[in-house]
């Protein structure tokens, strides 16, 4: 039996030498990637920020947590300000940086998180949309476009939410791109042949909610990363505590001059000025944060973008016999072991975690499992 999920089948076309190290031998990265890892996780916090407040935690839906539940601490119930459960998860998730990251840079990416998501629920209202659905799975039988049987494939995923606007109906989808969003960018061409949201709207209509287009709602990821201050700024800032509309709590050394300078009780780093008692502080994590969120409330439209995108009919029986040509294309490889390396999707856009087993054409067996991978099941 194939399982069929909307990253498995971008995986397979991409490359399917990547598609069989990952699904078939179920070998993954000991780390994440930077675009992977930050994706996964503004995407599960918009979903977090999204639960019922006061309500129902997901743990006691599921019956299984692995340890206490950082959203309700054990206790079941959800917060009653889901921003509560959103920290907590971040602080979960950003507890001890990776080898291959600073503390500083680990924490500026966990506060680069929070704070988009506050200035995505400051500038957003779901007042025109009305939720139908969420958290919709789907574990549904793949079928023949030819005779309509089902074949030896399942298809598998969760649809976020079902929105309607008028007689309008659409799947959401949140997304995260370096990419620039603007209006006539081609990163919104590009969407109209997302293969995870054909999946989602082929899927709700499977499920009996009918046609639906797509919301695509846009997180372009900041491109600015912690800088230094003027010295006038860093003298300012040690003087009123206040830095892009944000009061911090700032304790200076007693020598006076560079010495030691905390923030919020942190240290910050600081570089001496050629003058005694004159320095320069690099921002902190969280003075970062505060210069981002005031860039997002003043240009708004370069960090966010919604889209409604449709799909027609005809874009679904194309998307089903794709899924029919890819599943024909599994099967044969797998049964004759002849997966084929596409050597364009090796370093396009970003480098393939396996790069290393083509490259050195290294020939990675089911019961092997290379340094610097580990084996989470095919």
């Amino acid at each position: 039996m194939i399982n069929l999920s909307a990253t498995s089948i971008g995986c397979y076309k991409a490359c399917p030498m990547r598609y069989y190290h990952r699904y078939v031998l179920g070998i993954v990265p000991d780390e994440d990637t930077d675009a992977l890892r930050i994706g996964s996780n503004y995407h599960r916090i918009q979903e977090i920020a999204d639960m019922e407040p006061g309500g129902v935690c997901e743990c006691s839906v599921s019956g299984y947590t692995p340890g206490p539940c950082p959203l309700c601490g054990g206790t079941g119930v959800f917060p009653d300000d889901p921003m509560d459960a959103v920290i907590a998860h971040l602080n979960q998730q950003y507890a001890a940086p990776p080898i291959s990251k600073t503390i500083e840079e680990w924490e500026t990416e966990r506060i680069t998180l929070l704070y988009s998501l506050i200035g995505y629920q400051w500038y957003y209202n779901d007042a025109e949309y009305v939720v139908e659905k969420t958290e919709q799975k789907f574990d549904l039988p793949l079928r023949s476009p030819i005779t309509g049987n089902k074949l030896r494939a399942r298809l598998k995923g969760k649809i976020d939410r079902v929105f309607s606007a008028g007689s309008n109906r659409f799947v959401h989808e949140y997304k995260s791109t370096s990419k620039s969003i603007d209006p006539d960018s081609t990163y919104w061409n590009h969407l109209t042949l997302d293969t995870q949201t054909r999946l989602y709207t082929y899927a709700a209509k499977e499920l009996g909610l009918g046609m639906c287009g797509v919301l695509y709602d846009v997180w372009s990821k900041p491109k600015t990363r912690p800088k230094k201050l003027t010295q006038g700024d860093s003298k300012k800032f040690v003087a009123d505590g206040m830095y892009c509309g944000e009061g911090f709590e700032v304790v200076q050394g007693s020598d006076g001059d560079a010495g030691v300078i905390a923030v919020n009780g942190k240290p910050a780093e600081l570089e001496p000025g050629a003058k005694p008692g004159t320095f320069a502080i690099r921002e902190t994590p969280e003075m970062y944060g505060a210069r981002l969120l005031q860039d997002i409330t003043q240009r708004p439209e370069f960090y966010f973008a919604r889209r409604e995108i449709a799909h027609t009919a005809n874009d679904i029986e194309k998307f089903e016999r794709q899924l029919y040509n890819i599943y024909k294309g599994i099967g044969n490889m797998t049964k004759t072991n002849g997966w084929w390396e596409d050597e364009n999707a090796c370093e396009a856009t970003f480098k393939c975690s396996y790069l290393g087993f083509c490259y050195n054409h290294i020939d990675v067996g089911p019961d092997e499992v290379p340094e610097g991978f580990r084996k989470i099941g095919g």
